[in-house]
């Protein structure tokens, strides 16, 4: 039985592009999913996708320098399509720190089970909530259609000029839209703080023996609570719209790998 060079670089290179998405992406990229679950399903998709991407690949190059830049420049895709998704969800975290910082929860932080940093309490309820959203839309299912279809729209990183081009401009919409779901998000709830806090200190002003901040902030903790619960039906409205930028962004994605 011969071995086929070119079906194992074909394997190898879907097989490090999926790893790079599996380390970073949502649902797949979480701590609490063990290390040898992603390398076993990086194994499978490039099993899957090896055969259907060979006659695209061609044999492997026989000098290291070329092959390690290739192997890197896999990674670096497979990094690069699960990250930017990865931080349309964090906007729920951002939303959550805001909310935390006005009811004086700021300051509670423990480490979240499916991040490797710690987050503020409301931080990461939105978090969870977030990601099991995501994953009841499907998204993760977008994220391995978009892996299948990177494949299809060249190979490697391309032109360079290409990426450094259009990398600015596709960062600057990303952080644009994960600023304006993170307001989207905070906004129900934090408008009610704001309207007690200036209630606070109007009544503050108006009589200065009553201890208001004493007396008000468990009054304002529980407003908040009712108000982040009053707009819970929102955020499902919400996560589909970070599902549809999701979308949008790996489909802008796939389009630079194509140029």
């Amino acid at each position: 039985m011969s071995f086929d060079t070119e079906w194992f670089w074909a394997f190898l290179l879907v097989f490090v592009r999926a790893s790079g998405l599996a380390l970073v992406a949502p649902v797949f990229g979480s701590r609490l999913v063990p290390v040898p679950i992603r390398v076993g399903l990086a194994a499978v998709m490039a099993l899957a996708l090896a055969p259907l991407i060979q006659p695209h690949t061609g044999a492997p190059p026989t000098e290291w320098v070329p092959l390690i830049a290739r192997l890197v420049g896999e990674a670096f895709i497979g990094l690069v399509l699960g990250y930017g998704v990865n931080l349309i969800i964090g906007a729920a975290v951002m939303a959550g720190e805001v909310l935390d910082m006005m009811m004086g929860f700021n300051l509670m932080q423990a480490l979240n089970p499916l991040a490797s940093f710690p987050t503020t309490l409301l931080a990461q309820f939105h978090y969870l909530l977030a990601m099991t959203l995501f994953a009841l839309v499907n998204g993760h299912h977008w994220l391995l259609i978009a892996l299948a279809r990177s494949f299809e729209q060249g190979s490697g990183l391309g032109d360079l000029s290409a990426w450094s081009d259009a990398s600015l401009q596709m960062a600057v919409q990303l952080g644009g839209e994960v600023m304006m779901l993170c307001v989207q998000i905070a906004a129900p709830a934090g408008g009610v703080l704001l309207v007690v806090d200036a209630a606070m200190g109007a009544v503050a002003r108006a009589v200065p023996q009553i201890p208001v901040w004493l007396i008000g902030m468990p009054a304002k903790i529980a407003v908040g609570i009712v108000a982040l619960g009053a707009s819970l039906p929102g955020l499902v409205g919400i996560s589909a719209q970070m599902t549809e930028r999701s979308i949008r962004y790996l489909e802008n994605l796939l389009r630079l790998l194509g140029s």
